[in-house]
């Protein structure tokens, strides 16, 4: 089996990439099996023109090296898909990343004026709380103070 997408050296083959649809004359093209020893039975795509008018040059390419062509032609999309995909995925973590960040900043601030809040009225209930003690205590000094100076 032979690689070459010629069948006559006198007319030189432009290249088509993948699975041809249409010969370069304009028509269609059909599938066909060689009958040649060197390539018994191998399938290969041509039009009907370019079948019956060997001379000419019409389109001419192997299954198989149009198939290959296909299969190539997908894992060069699939690969930009995922290039893209992975550019993609990066973004995502990225923005997702700062929102958490922001989040983060935004929680810790609102912690820190909860926990202010929450100091000044703590503070503000212990001065209430010595505020009663002292005069408690001024009171119980001025009885103790009175009982001291009525006994003696």
């Amino acid at each position: 089996m032979t690689s070459s997408s010629t069948s006559s050296s006198r007319f030189p083959r432009i290249s088509t990439t993948g699975v041809p649809t249409r010969c370069w004359c304009g028509e269609g093209i059909t599938t066909f099996g060689s009958s040649t020893a060197e390539n018994r039975y191998r399938r290969f795509y041509r039009c009907k023109i370019g079948r019956d008018r060997k001379s000419e040059n019409h389109l001419f390419k192997w299954n198989d090296e149009a198939l290959i062509d296909e299969i190539r032609m997908v894992d060069a999309k699939y690969e930009k898909v995922a290039q893209g995909l992975t550019k993609f995925e990066e973004r995502v973590m990225e923005n997702v990343n700062s929102a958490i960040a922001l989040l983060e900043h935004e929680m810790s601030q609102e912690l820190k004026e909860m926990v202010n809040l929450e100091i000044a009225r703590v503070e503000n209930e212990m001065k209430q709380k010595l505020k009663i003690a002292t005069v408690v205590m001024v009171v119980v000094g001025a009885m103790v103070g009175l009982c001291t100076s009525l006994i003696v």
